[in-house]
């Protein structure tokens, strides 16, 4: 799965994790040498399917570094806590997957270790928002697996019978929910979801939000500035004019109502399609992707949601096997190959962005031959955060719960980024971090 998993979780980053640093001076360095010689074998945690693939094409071609995958009792923080847990006792794999928003929890708690001696320079073939989400601080913490940029999904069949072209901006997006909804009042152009604050910080990404920063030893944290504010204005105004469906991603009546026909559209990600097929199974060949709604008509930046990489842990005995593995498998040819086939990731290695194995569209929009010309299109303009915070796991926890409160309540949206605010830096400044303000 391609989507993030954070849900309801609760904090992991640990007092110690406060140092004179903001991440990096609490990381440790490898605890074996940085080649063995010899035959070695590397314990690897990853739960996307189709990953053992993967690591069989790696093994036939390394019988000197073998891979063995694992696939952890449970998924996102489930797999972090446990890994923090056993990080002291120095039980954790040698490569463990990990999701942007949480290598920072795992940077801090000194779980991971940088691998830039191992993989080099890699600025030539990522971007630089794809290469933040792994740098902290001038060191690299993974080689960047996948983007996720988020676009817009919709029922070509049902836009083309109301006479619809597929909005380019909000407005545009604003104004065909409420033709929708007025040409047929059970029909929905999307809805809002609490369920995912990860869809969420995409839109404020591309609004221009920046949550977190930091400078020497003293985080900022802006999570109610006025890019999210607006983007939770415009939500607001559309729940309040009932031209969206407040129905969360995810619940049963969600899929059912992407299944039927109810909503018509999805602002979604990259990775929908992989999705799609349990969610709306008798819809396949009927939805088509675009480039998300600008704020302004032209602009072409979008945020992210989702996306992951893999990191080498401080518990590794084979650090420098270890990277060579987690290289070859985002940014090599071959490797990269076998993601796509295997796992359908897009991946984030530019030079990889063309390979012949993205000709082939996912089989759920098999309507659609250049599915992923467009992925590589609308992925030349991700905007992110500069960088995810320590804790955006109590962050993402508070607006799930503030989110819903609010649909709830029919107050306004905008008032639970101010709890999101109040949260996270309580949160913070509780387990020892240095907040301004």
């Amino acid at each position: 799965m391609r989507k993030s998993t954070l849900r309801t979780i609760g904090a992991i980053v640990g007092v110690a994790a406060a140092t004179t640093a903001v991440l990096t001076g609490c990381s440790s360095s490898p605890s074996g040498s940085s080649t063995s010689g010899g035959k070695v074998t590397l314990s690897y945690v990853n739960w996307d399917g189709g990953m053992q693939a993967v690591v069989d094409e790696w093994n036939k071609a390394n019988p000197d570094i073998q891979v063995k995958l694992t696939k952890p009792s449970g998924t996102g923080y489930t797999l972090y806590n446990k890994l923090i847990t056993n990080n002291k006792a120095g039980t954790n794999p040698d490569v463990t997957e990990v999701e942007y928003q949480a290598l920072p929890a795992l940077i801090a708690n000194k779980v991971v270790i940088p691998i830039d001696e191992y993989v080099g320079d890699l600025s030539s073939d990522f971007s630089k928002s794809t290469l933040a989400q792994v740098q902290f601080e001038g060191k690299t913490y993974g080689v960047p697996q996948n983007v996720c940029p988020m676009v817009f999904f919709y029922r070509k069949d049902i836009w083309d019978s109301l006479g619809l072209t597929p909005p380019k901006t909000w407005d545009e997006y604003a104004a065909d929910a409420a033709k929708i909804h007025a040409a047929d009042p059970s029909k929905f152009i999307g809805n809002f979801t609490a369920a995912d604050p990860g869809w969420f910080a995409g839109l404020a990404q591309q609004a221009g939000a920046n949550w977190w920063s930091a400078s020497g030893d003293t985080w900022s944290v802006n999570i109610n500035d006025a890019a999210s504010k607006k983007v939770a204005d415009y939500w607001s105004g559309l729940v309040d004019q009932g031209v969206v469906s407040p129905e969360p991603n995810w619940s049963a009546q969600w899929n059912t109502d992407m299944n039927n026909g109810t909503l018509v559209g999805w602002v979604g990600a990259q990775w929908a399609p992989n999705q799609l097929p349990s969610i709306a199974k008798d819809t396949a060949g009927k939805w088509e992707a675009v480039a998300l709604p600008a704020w302004t008509a032209g602009d072409t930046t979008v945020g992210i949601w989702g996306g992951e990489t893999e990191a080498v842990t401080a518990n590794s005995k084979h650090p420098a096997e270890a990277a060579k593995f987690v290289k070859w498998m985002n940014s090599s040819k071959e490797g990269v190959a076998s993601l796509i086939k295997n796992v359908q990731v897009f991946p984030a290695s530019l030079s990889n962005q063309s390979a012949p194995e993205l000709q082939t569209p996912p089989p759920f929009m098999s309507n659609q031959p250049d599915y992923n010309t467009l992925m590589a299109t609308v992925a030349k303009g991700v905007r992110t955060f500069d960088i995810w915070g320590p804790n955006a796991n109590v962050t993402f926890d508070s607006y799930s719960n503030a989110f819903a409160a609010a649909l709830q309540n029919k107050t306004a949206l905008s008032a639970a980024l101010d709890t999101m605010q109040s949260d996270t830096v309580t949160d913070m400044k509780k387990i020892g971090f240095k907040v301004a303000g």
